[in-house]
């Protein structure tokens, strides 16, 4: 989850924990254009995507003029979508009601102190705190750790933050089990230096499992850069982004009941769709019947469950950070370059 252009090598952020501290909410909404403008286009690759897409539909911008907006997350008692704009270290909060509006400054939990000293200290990833819905759950740069964030105080608690004793690199994605616990990604994106950074404590780029009554787990350590993560509906496959432009691809892995993994097996190759100024592999989201939405150098892919076939591509025209569905699963809400974005979905 984080600007990734074939042309360029990743990015992303980090920075020292700050504890349990309250972020300031912003003070000045910003508002975007009421009139309905689409952008982009579909492309049909398999017969199958008319049942996903419908022929005919359209890709509706819902707001513009960020920087690069990721981390995409639906709130459905809110009828809602959060997300942050990560190198501006902002959220922001879209409603059909409302409007957009930027409703916290900063996103992340580093000082402003730790915060220079970052490539990019602001939260990424998005989405509902299992243990409490009325709170968030942030894959935190700025605090280099996992945060819970009341949707209604804005007051932060960092829950992890490092491994083995060591500094985490830069949680980016999240997905939650039934059952509470968290799979997370760590690449070092959000660290001035990336893989360099002098503050980069952890030799690897892990994948974790947090729960609650467990020390962190690290079930994944030989990924180049991890980044965007998703659960199948059965919760026994994990799917795991790599946003490497010399191996850009989706991992699959067969998850036990410990969280542990075992068979890792490439789902999507995406090293043939690279294209100068495209995008990589990043964000994606999992339908309940299996179709898996996932970004990548043309835009969102439509993959088929089981087999990773590419029923289509939905794409704004410019690279896209991450995707979501809403709950009833009637629109698919996508972050790409300056844009929100939405496509209706026909399951």
């Amino acid at each position: 989850m984080r600007r990734l252009v074939s042309s360029i090598l990743l990015a992303g952020f980090a920075a020292a924990a700050a504890g349990c501290e309250a972020s300031n909410p912003a003070p000045t909404p910003e508002t975007t254009p009421e009139e309905t403008q689409s952008i982009g286009s579909i492309d049909r690759r398999l017969a199958a995507m008319d049942s996903v897409v419908a022929p005919g539909a359209e890709i509706e911008i819902l707001a513009e003029g960020f920087t690069w907006p990721e981390g995409p997350a639906w709130v459905e008692a809110e009828q809602a979508l959060y997300f942050n704009d990560v190198p501006e270290n902002k959220m922001h909060r879209w409603a059909e009601a409302t409007g957009h509006e930027m409703i916290l400054s900063p996103s992340g939990g580093a000082s402003p102190e730790v915060a220079a000293t970052m490539r990019e200290s602001g939260a990424n990833g998005i989405i509902l705190w299992p243990a409490d819905p009325s709170k968030l759950l942030l894959a935190d740069h700025g605090a280099r750790g996992l945060s819970v964030l009341s949707r209604d105080t804005f007051q932060r608690e960092v829950i992890v933050s490092s491994y083995d004793n060591q500094s985490l690199n830069s949680p980016n994605d999240m997905v939650a089990r039934s059952d509470g616990a968290i799979f997370f990604t760590d690449p070092p994106y959000g660290l001035r230096g990336l893989n360099n950074a002098p503050e980069k404590e952890l030799q690897h780029n892990g994948v974790y499992l947090y729960s609650s009554d467990a020390p962190l787990k690290l079930i994944i350590d030989d990924l180049t850069f991890p980044n965007g993560i998703a659960l199948s509906p059965d919760e026994r496959t994990l799917y795991v982004a790599v946003s490497d432009p010399d191996n850009a691809k989706i991992m699959a892995y067969t998850v036990a009941e410990d969280g542990s993994v075992s068979d890792g097996r490439v789902f999507f190759d995406a090293s043939g769709e690279l294209k100068d100024g495209g995008g990589l592999p990043d964000g994606m989201v999992v339908a309940r019947n299996g179709t898996v939405f996932a970004t990548g150098p043309e835009g969102v892919y439509v993959l088929a469950p089981e087999t990773g076939d590419v029923l289509g591509v939905i794409s704004t025209g410019m690279p896209t950070s991450n995707c979501t569905l809403n709950d009833d699963e009637t629109y698919l809400y996508m972050t790409s370059s300056s844009v929100l974005a939405r496509v209706p979905i026909s399951f």
